[in-house]
């Protein structure tokens, strides 16, 4: 029978709970600087502690596992990830300030290395199905949010037939993580930065094709 300190943490909502703080935050970072340096396999409790420079027993009294604090760090990502431009994304009101959006969170992943884990951890999520269950429920705001403002911006336009709002946010998202993390494994990101640069142009044919409505409007 499964330990109840095991259980998986819930995913974060939208907005993300209170950042952690001591104790639990130095652990937290530990275990990202781990993800980042070692992989999903070398993050062990070991590993993570040894990079902290704490006893590993903390992660398990924190934590209860150590596959629990490394949901909490992709939790802490996406919520400075929310904080840092959730603001800017509700007020982009066309599709080229999205696209320039893109690129600016593109540039952050890649600075902070966040590109780098979440990779590490899809990849542990396909050998391990509950793993990837939590990970999976983790992009899943992200493609919520992204659905909302397709729904807005197509809103009237003759794209708005072509797919579901749903089906376009999820393979915008798919496109984003999939370009950023194959572009990791090839240790180039020419090809992803060239793909966004891409999608800037296209973003003029779109804004082009679609009602404008006043800034801030639903």
């Amino acid at each position: 029978m499964r330990n109840p300190s095991d259980a998986p943490t819930p995913p974060s909502d939208e907005l993300g709970p209170v950042e952690p703080t001591g104790t639990k935050l130095q652990i937290i970072e530990a275990a990202l600087s781990t993800l980042r340096s070692e992989g999903y396999a070398g993050a062990s409790a070991r590993a993570i502690a040894r990079s902290g420079g704490f006893n590993q027993a903390l992660i398990f009294y924190h934590f209860g596992s150590v596959r629990n604090l490394l949901l909490a760090v992709l939790d802490l990502i996406s919520q400075r990830r929310m904080q840092a431009y959730a603001a800017a994304f509700e007020g982009a009101d066309t599709a080229a300030e999205l696209a320039a959006l893109a690129q600016r969170i593109h540039a952050d992943d890649l600075r902070q290395g966040y590109i780098t884990v979440l990779g590490e951890m899809v990849a542990g999520g396909i050998t391990d199905g509950e793993l990837g269950a939590e990970v999976a429920a983790r992009i899943e705001p992200w493609i919520t949010m992204v659905e909302h403002k397709i729904t807005r911006l197509l809103r009237g336009s003759p794209l708005a037939a072509l797919a579901a709002p749903r089906d376009l946010a999820f393979g915008l998202v798919a496109l984003y993580f999939g370009a950023d993390m194959l572009g990791h494994l090839q240790r180039d990101q020419a090809r992803p930065e060239s793909l966004l640069q891409l999608a800037t142009r296209l973003s003029v044919l779109i804004d082009a094709i679609t009602p404008a409505r006043p800034r801030g409007q639903t």
